[in-house]
């Protein structure tokens, strides 16, 4: 699917960019929605959703009842923010339980401020206020493993310091089954936005200034401030999540007749409303009756919006128990129990060959909670045929590591297999799996560095405009790689002159024109430079320095966005660099940038064998031997790469007649490693695993 990135940002810095942020731009939903639609998938899924939901609105209109359709759904809610700090978990645990409140009381007609409905209710006949049979909780059990580690079972489920999909905007399928709330800095200054008719199957979320989110005094990063800081933002933008369009026509370009929500007890209005206005002083489309200006889905300030009408809440309804529910994750809202989680903590796959190979070794954790210790035991499924599988230790009973050792992969075909290993508690039975893939194809990664060559750097970067916005023209250069190959992997680096590196936002785009990624989005603050930056999904986020006197330099960190989004797509052709200065009177240059791809390539055959080779031990402790007859008469080289394709031992020796050499692999850790070893032109690679 294609992402939410810099591409529409861009068009919401440019639209918005004359205008006053906190008084204009309240809500990105549409623009989100007109470049989602541009994916095929996206909008396929959306258009079968929309089916759904119809028919069951067909069904609630067909009673006279909106208010008794059953039984309440019950809602499960993940929070997330990203740009938050740890110390911060207890304030910001209660301002997301302070903002489910808001909402339980909100779509219920509950909120305090619902009897200001009763003065001016008789100006709106037909209309009265909505109550959904609905409830929200914050999830306190069953969390996804392996994605924070304070995020504990038993406790809400919020995360702090997880970049959430990647970036702003993008789904997150560790987080499917959830409403997922994410709260961090939208640049461009607009409070919120929000799928129209939203995915909890796809891991979709609602996102939420740091500034509109809940209320009172808030947390050191998420502060709500006046006139948004009664939660209501997210109201709305949960109300386009349930499907609810805006109730006018336009914002500031409207007109009537286009038909408003659709909803016949709200009534059409040409434009939004900002403010707070008099209740009634609002003329809508219809002569003689005023618009619904305290409708949640208008723009007037929160403490002037406070209700929802009765056909709103048969369309969220409609929309929830037709498409979301049935994706909800079971009881994550009851108390957690004793209980264990499976994890994966080396690589999750492994590159093996039969004809080189006899075992490979995947690491697990295994993590109780609440003092669970039942003795679980370990099994696996998915194995090659021929192929031993082999616990290490077979059980455990107390928070610990294990391993799986695959073994006599001589007598196993080639082929990718899914491994599915499960643990199983005695006497209760309790049962959880994780999977890893064997590629026992006789692949390998290869990691191939290409530098920009391009004549135009260094780039001078077109300064920003004043007041905020992107300047014009952006800066771009291409960089071409002429080696095709399906892309496993891949690191950019940059080398930036640069004041204020908050300014600026770096966008790579792939050949195909379609797909890109944020490396940096306006991160940090008046920092100065990003000179050789590595970008790298491996790495931890960027710890800002602070300071204007501070620079960025020599570090390796996480970009703003996965370049996993290149994943599985050819490497070869014109890749874009976007730079985007978005603030006047800091300027500087783009002194040179490079890609590395890694792809997955046959493993090298000799052209001739070395004689009576011999690696051992084989697993070994980073420590090995090789021995060999040497013929060429030249010089011996020896490497080892890790999985990834990354150099982590070079040596070359002198020819002697009996090639006797102990090798030590200083600090390497656990896992799969490739040697090579040249004699003249004859070369032999071989798999050599760590323990």
């Amino acid at each position: 699917m294609k992402n939410f990135t810099l591409y529409i940002l861009f068009g919401i810095l440019f639209t918005f960019s004359s205008h006053n942020i906190i008084a204009q731009d309240r809500c990105g939903m549409v623009e989100y929605m007109e470049e989602m639609m541009k994916d095929p998938e996206y909008k396929r899924q959306y258009e079968e959703n929309q089916k759904a939901f119809k028919k069951k609105l067909n069904l609630y209109l067909s009673g006279s009842d909106f208010l008794n359709r059953g039984t309440g759904i019950e809602i499960p809610v993940a929070v997330h923010f990203p740009d938050a700090d740890e110390s911060e978990r207890a304030c910001l645990e209660a301002l997301a339980q302070n903002q489910i409140d808001i909402l339980n009381a909100d779509f219920t007609a509950t909120n305090s401020d619902i009897s200001s409905w009763n003065a001016v209710s008789g100006q709106f006949p037909g209309t009265n206020a909505g109550v959904a049979n609905i409830s929200f909780c914050i999830a306190t059990s069953n969390h996804p493993v392996g994605l924070d580690p304070e995020l504990l079972e038993g406790n809400p489920a919020i995360t702090i310091g997880y970049n959430f999909g990647g970036g702003v905007g993008n789904p997150d399928s560790n987080w499917s089954g959830y409403l997922n709330f994410v709260v961090r800095n939208i640049n461009g200054g607009i409070l919120g936005f929000s799928p129209l008719g939203g995915s909890v199957a796809a891991g979709q979320a609602v996102t939420i200034n740091t500034f509109a989110f809940g209320s009172g005094a808030g947390c050191t990063s998420v502060s709500p401030a006046a006139p948004y800081n009664l939660g209501r933002t997210t109201t709305h933008e949960l109300g386009h999540f349930f499907n609810l369009e805006h109730t006018f026509n336009g914002d500031g370009t409207g007109v009537c007749g286009v038909g408003g929500d659709g909803i016949a007890d709200t009534p059409e209005v040409a434009n939004s409303t900002y403010g707070c206005p008099p209740a009634t002083s609002v003329a809508s489309c219809v002569p003689g009756q005023p618009a619904l200006i305290m409708n949640y889905m208008d723009y007037v300030n929160d403490a002037c919006m406070y209700m929802f009408s009765e056909g709103q809440m048969a369309v969220a309804e409609a929309y929830i128990s037709s498409v979301l529910q049935p994706a909800f994750n079971p009881n994550v809202c009851q108390p957690a129990t004793p209980d264990f989680d499976l994890a994966v903590t080396g690589s999750s796959e492994i590159f093996s060959c039969p004809t080189t190979d006899n075992q490979a070794t995947f690491d697990f954790s295994y993590t109780t909670v609440l003092g669970f210790s039942e003795t679980t035991t370990f099994s696996a499924n998915g194995l090659p045929a021929n192929a031993t599988a082999t616990f290490s230790p077979s059980s455990l009973n107390t928070d610990g590591a294990y391993t799986l050792t695959v073994g006599n992969l001589g007598a196993t075909a080639q082929g990718v297999y899914t491994i599915t290993v499960t643990g199983t508690s005695a006497p209760s039975g309790i049962s959880k799996s994780v999977d890893v893939v064997l590629n026992n194809n006789c692949t390998e990664i290869v990691c191939t560095d290409y530098p920009s060559t391009s004549g135009d750097l260094p780039l001078a970067i077109t300064d920003g405009q004043a007041g905020g916005g992107v300047g014009q023209p952006v800066a771009n250069t291409a960089l071409n790689i002429p080696d095709a190959g399906t892309i496993e992997s891949m690191t950019v680096t940059v080398d930036i002159s640069h004041t204020y590196v908050q300014d600026l936002i770096l966008q790579l785009v792939h050949p195909d024109g379609t797909t890109f990624v944020n490396l940096w989005a306006q991160d940090c603050g008046p920092e100065n430079n990003l000179t050789n930056i590595t970008f790298d999904d491996t790495a931890s986020p960027i710890v800002c320095p602070g300071g204007t006197s501070s620079t960025i330099q020599n570090l390796t960190i996480a970009p703003s966005e996965s370049l996993s989004a290149f994943t599985g797509l050819d490497a070869q052709g014109d890749w874009t660099l976007f730079v985007a200065d978005t603030f006047a009177a800091d300027i500087g240059q783009l002194n040179a940038w490079s890609i590395e791809i890694c792809t997955e390539q046959q493993l090298s055959t000799p052209e001739f064998s070395i004689e009576d080779l011999r690696v051992y031990p084989n697993p070994n402790n980073g420590e090995f031997k090789i021995s060999f007859n040497p013929k060429s008469g030249e010089d011996i080289s020896v490497e080892v790469f890790d999985i990834r394709g990354r150099v982590i031992f070079t040596n070359t020796y002198s020819s002697v007649s009996r090639f006797d050499e102990t090798i030590q692999l200083n600090n390497a850790q656990s896992g799969v490693y490739l040697l090579n070893i040249l004699d003249g032109s004859q070369k032999v690679t071989k798999k050599i695993i760590v323990e």
